[in-house]
């Protein structure tokens, strides 16, 4: 699903089919798409991860802004919005995957999600930055590397950035085969390269102060 923000509902953007238009009153989210209108209370997230699952492509936030796991861009334009990047849910990476999976039986999943308490210590968020220029290119040529394992006609690895809560989900690596023994190895490798191939940055906020895990880890190196 494409998410943006708008400043205002123009005419071409009321012609967009599968469009959402989220709003902000009081505690709730007011929703209007597909000549219907309701309510939801919860937050931005879980709401446009109920829209997408509703089959909604499009979704557009009337001053309302947060946290989504991508960039979160203003559009003036309707021809703007095929460029933005997706905003996916696990269920919308699986369903993309089956659309091209005619002689495929097998979806593994891994999904990396905030723990709550790390090394002994309460976690209150995570935040990731990514090196744009590098990122899509390096995505990219992982998903086709595992695709050239024997029985294997998908992959979709998806890696949210900026800040995750505890219990948020963080990425999801998704591998469709023919067959269930032909998903085990190509899953593990997709887990692995994207951890070490992807240049994407994890600072880690606790209760008591915070740190980028890389240079932890380089602490730990010595």
């Amino acid at each position: 699903m494409k998410v943006f923000k708008i400043s205002e509902v123009g005419e071409e953007l009321k012609k967009v089919k599968g469009l959402a238009i989220l709003r902000k009153e009081g505690g709730k989210i007011v929703v209007e798409g597909d000549e219907e209108k309701f309510e939801m209370r919860c937050d931005l997230k879980r709401a446009l991860s109920a829209l997408a699952a509703m089959g909604y492509e499009f979704a557009a936030l009337l001053n309302l802004e947060g946290e989504i796991g991508v960039p979160l861009k203003e559009v003036k334009k309707v021809e703007e919005i095929p460029k933005l990047e997706d905003f996916e849910t696990l269920e919308s990476i699986v369903n993309k995957l089956k659309r091209k999976g005619e002689k495929c039986g097998a979806i593994g999943i891994f999904v990396g999600f905030v723990r709550e308490i790390n090394e002994g210590k309460r976690v209150l968020k995570l935040e990731y930055e990514r090196f744009d220029e590098l990122y899509f290119e390096k995505l990219r040529e992982i998903e086709e590397r595992i695709e050239k394992f024997d029985g294997v006609y998908g992959v979709k690895i998806y890696h949210k950035i900026g800040e995750v809560l505890p219990r948020e989900d963080i990425v999801y690596v998704a591998v469709m085969s023919d067959h269930r023994k032909n998903l085990w190895n190509a899953l593990i490798e997709a887990v692995e390269s994207f951890k070490k191939e992807l240049p994407v940055w994890k600072k880690e906020v606790y209760e008591d102060g915070e740190i980028w895990a890389h240079d932890r880890d380089l602490k730990k190196g010595d």
